[in-house]
């Protein structure tokens, strides 16, 4: 199970898809005079069948529907939209607000053509979660990018321009106290702690308390499995030791331990095999003095690991220390014999 190009978009599309953790995000991020009008009990999760091709992969990870409080559930009605974006980069995205602006308006011509009798359109509220390392400084109003002159010319020129702001959740900023409001749904906080602190320093602290309050997943229909992925991203971005993680996935079922068990197995063979590209870079630095024969052997053992991996997946580590064991002859033959070999066993037993 190769690791998701991004996993910190994965991760957070993975829980928040589900309603209740949906739920959860909306009582944390939205304002409270926002809450007072939308009801996030009352929530869907659109589906990428309900999004358009043009919008997929574009701004927002998360597409809401939210209904407004006091009022019958109407398939005509939309409600309000909540275009939710994770934001994970050292640097904060300046002109966000301009993406936003640009999905709402493709969000609003699927509208339109799927109910072409519209006299007006659904309002959009449109929310960045960011889980970067440094405080957000780019404008969270629209006007804060245009390049407007002092007044009296600004006022004149602002009745012709849009002008809307962004929600921003900067946890950045924010202390893991406010995450853990009483009454909020304590996967969604636990989630966005996971993804705000799991590179920290201090993970590893934390990790005891994320597993107690995640604990509830092991009894809801689906939650080992989201429980598997927040492992797995511990995995892949954390600072926690993985044999720690392994340990949190036993009492999982089979499956799902399984996947966390094999995400392990890869990092641990891949840490292997960047050690022999290392000591490939070194062993070719020495090979000026001590000969060109030892370089090549190296050259030769990293080639066939890196391939054998590709081939056939994670290899155990007595099948590596066999490859770094054998002499130029052998590591030749099985260099010659890797293309045609359809499992390992058929190449190395």
């Amino acid at each position: 199970m190769a690791p998701p190009q991004n996993p910190h978009d994965a991760l957070f599309r993975a829980v928040f898809q589900v309603p209740r953790y949906a739920a959860g995000l909306l009582r944390i991020v939205l304002p409270p005079e926002v809450l007072a009008v939308l009801d996030p009990d009352a929530v869907e999760v659109l589906a990428p069948s309900h999004v358009g091709a043009e919008l997929r992969g574009t701004t927002s990870d998360l597409v809401l529907r939210v209904a407004r409080r006091g009022t019958a559930r109407n398939p005509d009605d939309a409600g309000a939209f909540v275009c939710v974006a994770i934001e994970h980069q050292s640097r904060d995205e300046r002109f966000m607000l301009l993406r936003q602006l640009q999905y709402e308006g493709q969000l609003w011509s699927e509208w339109l053509r799927a109910h072409p009798g519209a006299t007006s359109l659904p309002p959009i509220v449109p929310v960045v979660v960011h889980t970067g390392i440094r405080a957000w400084h780019s404008p969270t109003s629209f006007l804060g990018l245009l390049a407007l002159p002092e007044p009296p010319l600004d006022a004149a020129l602002r009745p012709f321009l849009p002008d809307f702001h962004l929600v921003l959740e900067d946890l950045a900023t924010d202390p893991l106290e406010r995450l853990r409001r009483a009454g909020t749904e304590p996967v969604s906080e636990t989630t966005l702690e996971v993804l705000q602190n799991a590179g920290s320093p201090g993970a590893e602290a934390l990790f005891q308390h994320w597993l107690e309050r995640l604990a509830l997943l092991k009894s809801e229909p689906g939650g080992a499995s989201t429980l598997g992925q927040i492992l797995c991203y511990l995995l892949y971005v954390g600072t926690v030791p993985k044999h720690r993680v392994v340990e949190a996935a036993e009492q999982l079922p089979e499956a799902v331990k399984e996947e966390v068990v094999t995400a392990a197995q890869e990092l641990r063979e891949e840490g292997r095999l960047q050690g022999l590209e290392q000591g490939l870079e070194q062993g070719l630095e020495q090979g000026l003095e001590q000969g060109r024969q030892e370089g090549e052997h190296r050259a030769l053992a990293t080639m066939l690991v890196r391939l054998a991996i590709r081939r056939f997946g994670a290899m155990s580590a007595d099948t590596v220390a066999r490859i770094e064991a054998a002499g130029t002859p052998q590591l030749e033959r099985w260099l010659e014999g890797i293309l045609t070999a359809e499992r390992s066993s058929d190449l190395f037993e």
